[in-house]
């Protein structure tokens, strides 16, 4: 036998041992927000012309990522074997792109994921959407300083922050993504009737 067909067979041996060595992944389970339970407001749809665009929120750098986070002693940490189905902003303005359609005031939508003009754009920095755990028992935070901007002028109209908490049933992880579906409802419902209110036409002297 050759000495090159020799370091052939060495090298096969050495690259199946390794294989043979290489741990098993771990399963990783993907989650979404739970959908929104708002319907449409009575009497109100499409009340609201000149569109609305969301854009993606700002965020801190532990908040970037697509990690289900636990925040205890001012330390957070993933829950394991899990991870939200997009970056948790994106994961935000898209469910919020969703709430909004099912309150149906405004009449047209859409987000920074197209060109589209809109006559207003609802922006801001998301600073908690994940749970927090204190003596023992998590709870469900999350935390949105909103701003609602003129479009073409590029001024602000209104800026408000909305924070929304919900308890955690126990101790797992599909109790926390409910739990964390039950604040976004209550902080959308609260986004969305700010935001229609103050995008209804009145003089600048008004506005706050």
């Amino acid at each position: 036998m050759s000495k090159m067909r020799i370091a052939a067979l060495l090298a096969l041996g050495v690259l199946i041992s390794a294989c043979n060595v290489l741990p098993e992944r771990t399963p990783v389970d993907l989650f979404q927000l739970p959908a929104a339970s708002l319907s449409p407001a009575s009497g109100a749809t499409g009340s609201i012309a000149g569109g609305l665009r969301l854009m993606t929120p700002d965020s801190s750098d532990a908040l970037n990522g697509a990690h289900l986070l636990n925040l205890q002693n001012n330390t957070f940490q993933a829950w394991p074997g899990a991870r939200w189905a997009a970056p948790i902003p994106q994961l935000w303005r898209d469910w919020l792109l969703d709430a909004f359609w099912r309150d149906s005031r405004f009449q047209a939508l859409s987000t920074d994921s197209t060109v589209l003009q809109s006559q207003l754009t609802l922006s801001g920095m998301l600073r908690a959407l994940h749970t927090e755990t204190v003596d023992g028992r998590p709870t469900a935070v999350i935390r949105f300083d909103a701003q609602l901007v003129d479009s073409a002028r590029r001024t602000i109209i209104a800026s408000q922050r909305f924070e929304s908490v919900a308890a955690v049933g126990s101790n797992t992880l599909e109790a926390a993504v409910a739990a964390l579906g039950v604040a976004a409802d209550q902080l959308a419902r609260e986004l969305i009737d700010w935001a229609a209110r103050e995008s209804q036409p009145r003089d600048a002297a008004q506005r706050p």
